[in-house]
């Protein structure tokens, strides 16, 4: 923690670096909108980040400014060693940087589901043996691979966003973020992508998921709120959960930790939970 009361962690081999990145929103009459104050961080390879924080605050505006979408008014953000304000790199940054979006119709391209996920290497010149191997090997990820002649239109809205996912990693990136690409899915559906990002990122790819679920963040490694464009938090889930400002960044504790707050009283120790699994484990050691 430092002198601001920020959690911090120092990662030792960041494939993201944000350097004092400023950005602001062009609104009437000259006036600006800062969505981006100042905000340095930095990512290790590997991490599996949940960044969270209420409506406005900054992260969907951080993720396209990782991808190269935006660049910084100020400050600079490096993506393996990369600095995104050279436009002659924005095409290695967007190959290193995959996203996935929040409503999954929106991404496909096509209507058969492997020409969909071959879309993306087609368009940069891979050669033709080589998009059959990456396309096999993206589905087989998501285990969508029984499905790969189907239509689109007939998949449910968790195997859709799966192949979305599989279609940004057939063009073999080392980073994903997931900007709420599980809020318009049904709980089977968001269980089906957070399986996903969680085997993915086992397989060494950098994972940043973007999410209001707090359930989602105990999932990852690290938490980094932001608030009105700044680092609030930056820690482990069990630090962040166990934060005096968590409620601040407008951020409720998950459920398996607020139901463990109130077992308090009776001897169950709530620090150590932060999920379901935790939960049910803490309970059955206060039962013996």
């Amino acid at each position: 923690m430092d002198g601001r009361g920020v959690l911090c962690y120092n990662p030792l081999m960041p494939i993201i670096e944000v350097k004092n990145v400023s950005y602001s929103y062009p609104l009437r009459d000259g006036v600006r909108l800062k969505a981006i104050k100042n905000l340095s961080l930095s990512i290790e390879e590997g991490e599996y980040v949940a960044l969270v924080g209420m409506n406005g605050s900054g992260k969907s505006t951080l993720a396209k400014l990782l991808n190269g979408l935006f660049e910084p008014a100020s400050g600079d953000i490096l993506i393996d060693g990369i600095n995104t304000k050279d436009e002659k790199q924005i095409f290695e940054i967007r190959k290193r940087v995959g996203m996935v979006f929040q409503n999954p119709d929106n991404q496909t391209v096509a209507t058969i589901i492997e020409d969909d996920v071959a879309f993306g290497p087609e368009n940069i010149g891979v050669a033709r043996e080589e998009i059959v191997e990456r396309v096999d090997e993206a589905l087989r990820l998501v285990n969508m691979s029984e499905y790969r002649a189907r239509t689109a239109s007939k998949l449910s809205g968790g195997q859709k966003q799966r192949v979305a996912i599989a279609g940004v990693l057939a063009m073999r990136p080392k980073i994903i973020i997931f900007d709420e690409s599980t809020s318009m899915l049904d709980p089977i559906g968001r269980k089906e992508v957070m399986q996903v990002a969680k085997t993915l990122n086992e397989s060494g790819i950098t994972v940043i998921n973007i999410t209001h679920n707090m359930e989602e963040t105990a999932e990852a490694t690290r938490v980094i709120a932001l608030r009105h464009g700044r680092l609030a938090l930056d820690g482990t889930p069990k630090e962040v959960f166990a934060s005096s400002i968590l409620e601040d960044c407008g951020l409720k504790l998950p459920p398996a930790r607020q139901i463990a707050t109130e077992l308090k009283a009776f001897g169950l120790d709530a620090e150590d939970v932060i999920d379901e699994k935790g939960l049910e484990e803490g309970i059955c050691r206060l039962l013996k």
